[in-house]
């Protein structure tokens, strides 16, 4: 793991505080990793089976849900997980599974930060090469996902059995992970090469965000059809936002780390906050800036009934390319407020040409 992920020093009286009944400060400490991991991993299933039900139609989806994934493990790892190790006053398994359990932790952290590039990357094509984007078939955008964990998994695999690599574990008396040997991860490499890899991880997705700002803001300047552009821009900027806000998140949490939380049991809690919560964020900040999916969960949930598909099927951006006839238009039989049922009409095009200067998500 990384030496931003445990407090600096060991507490002197964990057999002590093993022995002892739990206390407020454990009760608070335990459940509130739970509570947050669990109530955020419910909504993000939620949010997930929508998703996959569109992702035929909608390209971006399957970024989303191959990432969604990883988060789900983080919220395990560093909620849940110590959560537990925290309530029951144990390490939870034995310490020669820990070698085991640090493979597959960092398998997962570094599965989670490899698909910030793979996600930024879909969200310019959306942008850059729309018509290429929303024909690209569902093998293909699982495979590019796929590959954030098998990069992971060489990662982890290529490291964990060198000299080297020290081992972090969990100790419930502090609140969080400690390592075997510390000075051996500062100084033998390991701390390094992490710290290279965090670096590396976050350079692509800044440049293809700021390029596919850039792209938005030349198209919004270059408007020519009024409010049908300015719907497609809107729906464009909203999912590309909570991406955006994601990897600023995450470069903020490594930067408060990095410089340090404290010393003792409340600190090693709070890295394990800051590492939920940059999972735990996601799926809410996706509410927030799509009100598509903020409508389909609150009918999933049976809070209201909305018309989803009205709003969609004003865009071309939710449009499946492969049911759109020759001359590039299609209607929709859809059910208008009152009740009654109309066909809409959907925007013409010409060409391939006119079709590719919409914006899939």
């Amino acid at each position: 793991m990384r030496a931003w992920q445990i407090p600096r020093k060991v507490m002197n009286n964990a057999d002590e505080w093993r022995l002892s009944p739990l206390s407020a400060e454990d009760f608070f400490a335990g459940l509130s990793l739970i509570l947050i991991s669990v109530f955020s991993l419910s909504v993000y299933v939620i949010m997930m089976k929508i998703m996959k039900r569109q992702d035929k139609e909608i390209v971006g989806y399957r970024f989303l849900i191959s990432a969604g994934f990883s988060d789900l493990l983080l919220l395990v790892n560093y909620g849940i997980w110590p959560g537990l190790t925290i309530l029951t006053k144990s390490e939870i398994i034995p310490k020669n599974w820990r070698t085991w359990q640090q493979l597959y932790l960092d398998w997962a952290w570094f599965s989670m930060v490899s698909h910030y590039s793979v996600v930024s990357w879909s969200r310019w094509v959306a942008i850059r090469k729309p018509l290429d984007f929303r024909n690209q078939r569902r093998k293909t955008s699982y495979s590019l996902c796929g590959m954030c964990y098998l990069v992971a998994l060489i990662l982890v695999l290529s490291t964990h059995f060198q000299p080297w690599y020290v081992t972090f574990y969990y100790e419930p008396s502090s609140y969080g992970m400690l390592a075997e040997n510390f000075q051996l991860y500062l100084s033998g490499g390991q701390s390094a090469l992490f710290l290279a890899f965090h670096v590396a991880a976050i350079v692509p997705p800044i440049v293809f965000y700021i390029w596919s700002i850039s792209l938005l803001y030349k198209r919004r300047s270059k408007m020519l059809l009024g409010h049908q552009q300015s719907v497609q821009n809107s729906i464009e900027t909203r999912l590309l936002m909570p991406c955006l806000i994601n990897v600023v998140t995450f470069i903020i949490g490594q930067i408060l780390i990095t410089v340090g939380t404290g010393e003792g049991k409340w600190a090693g809690y709070t890295v394990m906050v800051l590492f939920a919560a940059n999972s735990a964020l996601n799926p809410f900040l996706l509410l927030i800036c799509s009100k598509t999916l903020r409508k389909q969960v609150l009918e999933l949930l049976g809070v209201t009934k909305i018309a989803t598909f009205d709003k969609l099927e004003t865009s071309t951006v939710y449009r499946n390319i492969h049911a759109v006839n020759g001359d590039f238009c299609s209607s929709k039989l859809v059910s208008s407020e009152t009740g009654s049922r109309r066909f809409l009409s959907l925007p013409t095009f010409r060409s391939k040409e006119e079709l590719s200067s919409g914006t899939p998500v």
